[in-house]
């Protein structure tokens, strides 16, 4: 017979692993989540950096205009260079958002392997008392 001590001890390993697994789910689950905004936010920059680039390129553009300036030669490499440094810096910043994504993507594998790993210790711990409990 197993003392009620171990059935005890028993079900609380079990339900502690259990409950381990059921919040590894969710904190898996909230960095994906938090991994998918970050990857947003640095579209976002992106996308602002390419139209403050573009507001810019405008602004020398009709700055030369105005001054009588041909846009050829040296102006247009300025405008060229302009528009090249906005895009770079905003392939950079959605580049950025790509890898801060995947790393929260292998956050939440490792929280939830981390979770099966603590419910089948539990369910482990729990069957050892059980067995432990019938052998005396």
């Amino acid at each position: 017979m197993i003392p009620v001590g171990g059935i005890l001890q028993a079900a609380g390993s079990i339900y502690g692993g259990i409950a381990s697994y059921i919040i590894s789910g969710e904190q898996s689950s909230l960095l994906k989540e938090q991994g998918a905004l970050t990857r947003d936010d640095y579209f976002k920059q992106a996308g602002l950096v390419r139209d403050e680039g573009r507001r810019v390129r405008a602004k020398q553009t009709m700055e030369y205009i105005s001054s009588g300036v041909e846009i050829v030669g040296t102006p247009q490499l300025v405008l060229k260079e302009t528009q090249r440094n906005a895009s770079r810096m905003a392939g950079s910043l959605e580049t950025t958002g790509i890898n801060m994504e995947s790393l929260y993507r292998k956050k939440a594998k490792i929280a939830r392997q981390e979770g099966v790993s603590s419910m089948i210790s539990g369910i482990f711990q729990g069957a050892g008392s059980i067995a432990g409990g019938m052998g005396k």
